[in-house]
């Protein structure tokens, strides 16, 4: 494989795992503005751990998970019993206090970041793919996933049958905040150089689009929303410096012609002239009857 090819499949397995981990939390109908925190918290963790203390970068990816993991469970708590409204502002204000931290943290390099971090390889990426796909397919057949998606549907359903709203919505965002920490840990073993500024809104906007482009409804829809999006800007060298602005436009069609995303079902189930065409061949009348 050439360098350049290992930069490609590593850059888009990284934006497979964050779409994967930002999943688990929408899964549970809870849209965070504030994920590029955790993918931030991980990369530096990993980052001071293999750096300053020598760990090698699978462990201190470990630790990312955990302390991401915590941070998510923390905001998730403050924030998970709110509104939506509520629990955006919250999640977008904490991702702007953990870079402006970051950015005046002089252990780390304050605005200039750490340099140095290496040992993010294709095998690792993938591997870590694949545990966490396994474990969202397992999640999805689980009584645990079938109460993500009774909380995504109907919330106030779910809890007059008995579930803990809170406690389960806390819990995939304590998750989802873990795979975004070990997403932000390779990433930074990756580009080899990381700054607050990187962490900042625009990676935040990225994370939600990959979810949101590819389906929310399947986790393997926020898989190739990511794919899809992370290719564009390789294969089409005008969209570097236009991305953001097609993939706006992109997003504004896609609510009007697809708002299920690439992969998944409208709330009516099929659309209603493929669902009138589908009774009329079960059931062909002929012309000037009445149906009885």
């Amino acid at each position: 494989m050439s360098p350049y090819t290992e930069s490609i499949v590593l850059q888009v397995g990284i934006n497979v795992l964050l779409a994967l981990g930002y999943w688990i939390a929408v899964s549970t109908g809870k849209y965070s503005f504030g994920h590029a925190a955790f993918m931030c918290i991980g990369a530096y963790t990993a980052s001071i751990l293999t750096l300053n203390f020598g760990w090698s970068l699978p462990v201190a990816m470990l630790a990312s998970a955990v302390t991401a993991a915590a941070a998510g469970a923390l905001i998730g708590w403050m924030a998970l019993r709110l509104s939506l409204l509520y629990l955006a502002i919250i999640t977008f204000v904490f991702a702007q206090l953990v870079e402006v931290l970051i950015s005046e943290w002089d252990y780390v390099g304050g605005a200039s970041g750490m340099v140095g971090m290496t040992g993010t390889t294709v095998p690792l990426v993938l591997t870590c793919i694949a545990i966490v796909v396994v474990y969202l397919v397992l999640l999805t057949r689980s009584r645990l996933g079938l109460a993500y998606a009774a909380i995504r549907e109907d919330e106030q359903a779910a809890m007059a049958s008995g579930l803990r709203i809170t406690l389960i919505a806390v819990g995939a965002f304590a998750t989802s905040a873990a795979v975004t920490g070990i997403a932000g840990a390779l990433a930074a073993h990756q580009l080899m150089i990381i700054t607050p500024s990187l962490f900042g809104p625009q990676q935040a906007l990225l994370i939600i689009l990959y979810c949101v482009f590819g389906g929310v409804q399947y986790f393997w829809g926020a898989a190739l929303g990511a794919i899809v999006l992370s290719l564009l800007p390789i294969y089409f060298d005008w969209l570097s410096d236009w991305y953001m602005i097609v993939y706006g436009l992109l997003f504004v069609a896609l609510m009007v012609v697809r708002p299920q995303g690439l992969i998944g079902r409208s709330r009516g189930g099929r659309g209603r002239p493929l669902l009138y065409w589908q009774r009329w061949v079960a059931h062909p009348q002929r012309e000037g009857e009445t149906v009885g």
